[in-house]
């Protein structure tokens, strides 16, 4: 089964007795059962050892979960993954499948695909979502990192990503999850508000010509895809619109050879992306 529900697990040890100390319940029911994909993600953080785990479980309060049961029992999470991995499965077959973890964590990304032995696997993490609306976008934009990074190997093994390679994948993944579900807006394959994608339009110049400057560094990358910089008035997570700006612009005017050369064994993959009909798709309709 391709969906892993680490997340009942997590239920099981909040409903705990837990004393004066939570840490040893969260370790007996929750990290060692799970401890092959815990210690790979916290690992592709590099910024969480075991005492600071430690110290943020014992900071746990039961009651901050409860919007999070809400969730769960009104709609369930793994139904909804298996449903948006069959449709990426439809338009783009990988085998074997990706497993895909739903689990609760601290300060979890959304989603991320991350190296687990020896290959990519999706995570989401269920705290991020105050709805699971975008759950399905979310899978489906992390299939087209796991289907890039199954196809070119050398993307797991290479060290700390340029902007450029980076902006490639989040490309394709936004494209991807077009392609998987065509009837939802712009905006919300972007991950941004309808506001915010208007913003990146009338902006897209400066944008490109920002990003174009430091495509070989990686510097760029928190900002763009994370908080942004207030301070140069960029607002958060405009990656993902340029990404896509730049990959469609690409592709259209040099076809998929190119990333057939720079990432060798992907052909089919940006060809079939470059095939599709979304390139062309007008994206003011956001």
């Amino acid at each position: 089964m391709p969906i892993h529900s680490l997340y009942l697990d997590f239920f099981r040890f909040l409903d705990q007795g837990w004393g004066n100390d939570p840490w040893p319940l969260y370790q007996s029911y929750y990290l060692r059962p799970h401890e092959e994909f815990l210690t790979a993600y916290w690992r592709s953080f590099n910024h969480f050892d075991m005492d600071q785990i430690a110290a943020r479980v014992r900071q746990i309060k039961k009651a901050d979960y409860g919007h999070l049961r809400a969730l769960v029992q009104d709609q369930d999470p793994a139904a909804l993954a298996a449903e948006a991995l069959d449709r990426c499965r439809a338009i783009l077959p990988r085998d074997p499948q990706p497993r895909v973890y739903l689990f609760v964590g601290f300060f979890s990304a959304d989603g991320v695909t991350l190296e687990m032995g020896g290959s990519p696997v999706m995570a989401l993490g269920l705290e991020r979502f105050r709805d699971f609306r975008d759950l399905p976008l979310v899978v489906s934009h992390e299939y087209g990192h796991f289907a890039l990074r199954s196809l070119v190997k050398s993307l797991s093994a290479q060290g700390p990503p340029t902007l450029f390679p980076r902006m490639i994948s989040e490309g394709l993944s936004v494209i991807f999850s077009q392609l998987v579900y065509p009837e939802i807006p712009l905006h919300r394959h972007l991950f941004l508000s309808p506001e915010r994608l208007r913003w990146c339009q009338a902006n897209q110049d400066t944008l490109l010509d920002l990003a174009g400057a430091d495509l070989v560094s990686e510097k760029l990358i928190p900002i763009l895809f994370g908080p942004g910089d207030p301070d140069a008035g960029i607002p958060p997570r405009v990656g993902y619109f340029l990404a896509r700006q730049m990959l469609g612009h690409c592709l259209s005017h040099h076809g998929a050879e190119q990333f057939g050369e720079v990432f060798p064994g992907s052909d089919g993959l940006f060809q079939k992306v470059l095939e599709s009909g979304i390139l062309a798709a007008e994206t003011e309709k956001g």
